[in-house]
């Protein structure tokens, strides 16, 4: 569905072994490498393991592309068969005639002479056998006395399991010490790491003809954290990703759209990836040491751009970024929070925050109210949360951010009263990133060990985000804040004098009107008469001011770009660090 909108000649993330976007790692060349080098070799066993979904298949289709021509193989997909159905099967793929009542023994025999005969013409045969872990151990007993029929300088038959690490615990069966050590190759595929996740998908995305990366890099740390580097995983994640994008109308992946495409292809949170393996104890060492060395090593980045005077010859950007971006290292509050996480995060404390004039001359200016005292509690995980009492509560506080006192008794109707205060509300999948170029406090809801929590999210620092409840502000680690929002936020923004729907070129009226009058006041014109015409003119002003705040220029003003046109003198509107009133119902 999704192919002519982004470009693509092809479906990048297909879960087809396609060979042709094989993406060929460091460990998947040399799996390769091996497996070539095992079938010039002498003959006996060839062993390939790796986690579910790593990409042996695949490996072993780029194998039979690259084949020497004087190889016969025979591919076995469907190991589950007893052993003369095995031989039968081999049979069928090398082309060898038997007949239909013919017992094992009459299929050994033609498939001896097929090898002998194939070995005068200076030929090899190769049985490659997939999900080989499935196989029982009479059929590898079968298979290691195939390979009896050797000459003085080499074994006639050359046999490569594909399977899973349990195939390993199989092999090691003292009834198979045999066939193990018939084994001359062994390679073992692992989870591929941050680095290989990024080529990978940018690989795939190359070959199917995309034109830009569409999944940034914030983004791609997602996905590999969700899936653990199992490319398999990253391929169902990523085509449902991208499915949803083009839903939204978007011309890139985030973070919300990657949380709520693994939810739908790979179940609830609680599945993680060492549900989806299974594996044997030394893989698993292998993949934890990985994920912990990520782990250790991821960086954040910071959800807020800092003020910077290198910005001022440019007067969108200097405007947008002065008045709207909140700072995210002077709020008194995230300084209590620092020195309070040092303590027991069992332990609310209380903090007095600044006066509201203080917060005034950092630049915020809340029109709402302040609490005198508010207590101030760090947590570690989100299961410590304590939210509103229901969303229509956490609704009436948001409405008191703008200094309005209504009593919200049903959140079904929080957003058709807001037009009678002229506002509305917005509600769209986002990340962190997207809350804080917006600017706004937002509400956010949460399902935590199967109870409904109702919060705002009032504060993003560059590591924490702050979270409102009915007398408590909570600080939690952005990581642990990701593993629960589901990307849903819905906040409150002033709309425009005669607004009715998103405005587009062709339009006339009041509310161009206002557009021509507020874009002249940010960006001004030699020419600065109002025009009560959305005309091709102003519609490349819009554009500049949506690329100068981070919006896709699309000339369409909606929503969002009225937030950041309202954010540039931010008369009345609460932004986000601004200070919190928390006390109304709830």
């Amino acid at each position: 569905m999704y192919k002519d909108y982004f470009g693509l000649k092809d479906t990048p993330f297909s879960i087809a072994p396609n060979p042709e976007y094989l993406y060929m790692s460091d460990q998947h060349r040399e799996a390769l490498g091996h497996l070539l080098y095992g079938i010039r070799g002498d003959g006996g066993f060839l062993l390939l393991t790796g986690e579910v979904g790593t990409g042996k298949t695949t490996v072993c289709r780029c194998l039979l592309q690259q084949v020497p021509e004087d190889v016969d193989t025979a591919f076995i997909l469907n190991p589950k068969l007893t052993a003369d159905e095995m031989l039968a099967t081999i049979c069928d793929e090398l082309h060898i005639n038997y007949p239909d009542d013919a017992s094992i023994k009459v299929l050994v025999d033609r498939l001896n002479q097929f090898l002998l005969e194939s070995y005068q013409a200076d030929r090899r045969t190769v049985v490659i056998i997939d999900e080989a872990q499935n196989l029982s151990v009479d059929v590898l007993e079968q298979l290691r006395l195939l390979t009896n029929l050797e000459t003085n300088e080499r074994k006639l038959l050359q046999i490569v399991l594909l399977g899973q690490p349990e195939l390993l615990t199989v092999l090691a069966k003292p009834e198979l010490r045999q066939l193990s050590q018939r084994v001359t190759a062994r390679f073992h595929l692992n989870a591929l790491e941050l680095n290989e996740v990024i080529e990978y998908i940018a690989h795939r995305l190359e070959i199917a003809g995309a034109r830009g990366s569409l999944f940034p890099p914030k983004v791609i740390k997602r996905i590999y954290k969700i899936t653990g580097g199992i490319p398999r995983l990253i391929n169902l994640v990523c085509d449902r990703a991208l499915l949803g994008t083009y839903v939204q109308n978007r011309l890139e992946v985030n973070i919300a759209t990657v949380n709520k495409a693994a939810k739908e292809t790979l179940g609830p949170p609680t599945a993680d990836v060492s549900q989806w393996k299974s594996i044997s104890i030394a893989a698993s060492l292998i993949v934890l040491v990985g994920m912990g060395m990520y782990f250790s090593q991821i960086k954040t980045p910071n959800a807020l751009p800092p003020n910077s005077t290198q910005t001022a010859s440019n007067p969108f950007i200097a405007s947008a970024t002065s008045k709207t971006a909140a700072p995210i290292t002077t709020n008194p509050k995230i300084e209590a929070f620092k020195i309070a996480s040092q303590l027991s995060a069992e332990n609310a404390i209380e903090v007095q925050p600044a006066e509201a004039d203080e917060f005034n001359k950092q630049g915020n200016n809340n029109i709402g109210f302040v609490r005198q005292q508010m207590q101030v509690k760090p947590i570690q995980s989100m299961t410590e949360l304590s939210g509103f009492t229901d969303e229509s509560a956490a609704f009436t506080n948001l409405y008191l951010m703008w200094g309005t006192e209504v009593a919200i008794n049903d959140a079904n109707q929080a957003c058709s009263v807001s037009e009678d205060f002229g506002m509305a509300c917005y509600s769209n999948p986002g990340n962190l990133d997207d809350i804080a170029n917006l600017n706004r406090p937002v509400l956010v809801n949460f399902e935590i060990l199967g109870k409904p929590q109702h919060l705002l999210l009032t504060t993003i620092d560059s590591t924490t985000v702050t979270l409102a409840g009915a007398d408590t502000e909570f600080y939690v680690g952005r990581e642990e804040f990701l593993r629960y929002w589901d990307g849903q936020y819905i906040l409150l923004w002033r709309l425009p004098p005669g607004y009715e729907r998103p405005t587009v070129i062709g339009d006339r009226g009041e509310t161009v009107a206002w557009l021509s009058d507020q874009l002249a006041f940010i960006e001004p014109q030699p020419k600065e008469k109002t025009t009560t015409l959305f005309d091709e003119d102003l519609q490349e002003r819009v554009k500049r001011f949506q690329v100068s705040v981070g919006l896709l220029p699309d000339g369409r003003v909606g929503p969002q770009t009225w937030i950041h046109i309202n954010s540039i003198q931010a008369q009345g509107v609460p932004l986000l660090n601004d200070p919190v009133y928390i006390g109304g119902p709830g």
